[in-house]
């Protein structure tokens, strides 16, 4: 089948909307979109402590391109060897132009050995690989029949050339797709030498990694059926290739614009459920990864893990390195983003008593900044679920980063309380005032920027106050003091010449609705004092 035939369209629009019906589940509707919003942009920042090792793409590299393969520089210190224990031999490297001379001379088995290890060495140099001089040569078509030479070194060779190939960028890896390359790697990924198979898995990880559209290219190939029968026989493998298994369902589940198709997510669910429970971390870390992108998405998605029973797994991560934390919070996190009893699952694993544990010993503000966004996330749900955050101990922790914690974990902390505020029942509300939060709040008045931290700010101040007048009244004067004392009612004064309407509106509706009656007091006893005084003159006054 051709490629245009795949219609690998790249004006694919965005469908990863979620249905009205869903959405409609939710009380604070605008507060879950712009969650899921802010997740969206914020998406690549946790991962970066990974290493660039760990990036959608890897190549198999070559610090110096005269090294014999023995040099090299790859996850699998034996990647020189085959399977039959024959040495890789050390040739010199021959120009393009002497490749396809050869190659077009009824070659022997040795002289294609020849040209594909001098091929793929060129590819494998750190530096400025000549990516675009092979394709433009016309080699990559070679490279392409090269995998199904009936010889071991010489698929070898090729499959390892393309890795480096489809490494590049979206033209160079359509380029070799293009060329025929996706469904021999396919096959390849299942051969019976290890290190065969690891390096077109490598090669077919890279081309699924680089956009939803090769990704479903690769699923129309038989990549996913592939995947499995590669589950199926994991026992078998070095620890290097289980780690490329892992990659590749990584990215696999990775793109969402669209995602992958619920059926086929359903069966790699089943792969990362023995995945996460692997004995090395760099797998478990790669698998974990996997399902937060399997549950970045609507609630069918995120039941699929739910299902899998992949979730209690990674729940006991929060207790493992912060490599594997990482993951952990963004995938328990997107579960929670989920409806009323997606997020009461979350609950239900003891995921908030790990919080508590988790966010008084970390030292990273990315993992303390999840820790915000997984409670964030349950405060919105039911009340019931905010109790579960408060007889956690939680809030106090809340208050305390929006009091003096990172601006970026300030910034989800204003989320959080300002869910309690527009969720929670008068008691879980007046339960911030308890917890010391009117200080924070102002402070967060008098020094952020941010308006949509502002905006939450200002939210959550305004229903605290309402929630005491309506049903606490005789705390109305001492949460009055404690807003004043602490600069909150200059901070308002102040909002009211904001440029955004919505700070400016909010700031002038707590002022007018709480703080309006003593000035109204004030000015009229200050019209009293006048026409007392008024008075008072009058009757000294004498007409004549």
């Amino acid at each position: 089948m051709s490629l245009s035939e795949t219609k690998l369209s790249r004006d694919n629009t965005d469908d990863g909307k979620d249905d009205a019906g869903r959405l409609q589940q939710y009380k604070n509707l605008t507060k879950h979109e712009e969650l899921r919003r802010r997740r969206t942009e914020c998406s690549v920042e946790i991962r970066k402590q990974k290493g660039a090792d760990l990036m959608m793409k890897r190549r198999n590299i070559i610090d110096n391109e005269d090294d014999d393969l023995n040099e090299c520089e790859s996850e699998n210190e034996d990647k020189d060897k085959l399977s039959n224990g024959n040495q890789m031999s050390n040739t010199n490297r021959l120009s393009n132009d002497e490749i396809k001379q050869i190659l077009s001379s009824n070659p022997s088995e040795d002289d294609m050995i020849r040209c594909f290890e001098s091929l793929r060495k060129s590819l494998s140099k750190t530096k400025n690989p000549p990516i675009d001089d092979v394709i433009q040569s016309g080699l990559i078509n070679a490279l392409v029949q090269a995998l199904r030479v009936q010889n071991d070194r010489v698929q070898y060779e090729a499959a390892w050339a393309l890795t480096n190939i489809v490494s590049g960028s979206t033209s160079q890896t359509m380029s070799a797709v293009e060329a025929g390359a996706c469904a021999p790697l396919i096959e390849l990924s299942c051969h019976s030498d290890g290190q065969i198979a690891e390096q077109a898995l490598w090669a077919v990880a890279n081309i699924a990694g680089d956009s939803a559209q090769l990704r479903d290219y690769v699923i129309e190939c038989h990549g996913v059926e592939a995947l499995m029968h590669i589950m199926s026989r994991i026992d078998q493998f070095t620890t290097s290739h289980v780690r490329t298994i892992a990659w590749a369902f990584s990215n696999m589940c990775r793109h969402k614009n669209p995602h992958a198709p619920l059926p086929v997510l359903k069966v790699l669910a089943k792969g990362l459920a023995v995945l996460v429970k692997h004995s090395d971390r760099q797998v478990r870390q790669d698998a974990c990864w996997a399902v937060s992108y399997l549950t970045d998405g609507p609630d069918e998605q995120i039941e699929l893990a739910r299902e899998s029973g992949v979730l209690s797994t990674i729940v006991s991560y929060l207790d493992e390195s912060e490599n594997l934390i990482a993951p952990a919070l963004r995938t328990l996190g997107n579960v929670a983003t989920g409806n009323d009893s997606l997020t009461q699952s979350v609950i239900d694993l003891g995921v908030l008593d790990r919080m508590v544990q988790l966010m008084e010993k970390t030292r990273s503000t990315s993992i303390m900044k999840e820790c915000c966004w997984l409670i964030s996330n349950i405060i919105a749900g039911t009340q019931k679920q905010i109790q579960a955050v408060l007889d956690a101990h939680l809030l106090p922790i809340l208050v305390n980063i929006l009091k003096s914690g990172d601006h970026k974990c300030q910034f989800e902390a204003s989320w959080a309380l300002s869910n309690l505020a527009q969720g929670g029942t008068s008691r879980q509300i007046v339960a911030m005032m308890e917890e010391n939060v009117v200080p924070a709040l102002c402070q967060a008045l008098n020094t952020t920027h941010n308006q949509d931290m502002l905006n939450n700010t200002l939210e959550t101040l305004y229903t605290l106050m309402l929630t005491v007048q309506t049903s606490y009244s005789h705390k109305m004067d001492i949460l009055h003091d404690e807003v004043e004392e602490n600069g909150g009612l200059d901070a308002l004064e102040r909002l009211q010449e904001s440029q955004s309407e919505s700070i400016y509106t909010q700031a002038y509706r707590i002022i007018t609705q709480f703080f309006g009656d003593d000035e109204n007091d004030e000015n009229g006893q200050n019209d009293e004092n006048s026409r007392a005084s008024a008075a008072g003159n009058a009757q000294n006054q004498w007409n004549f």
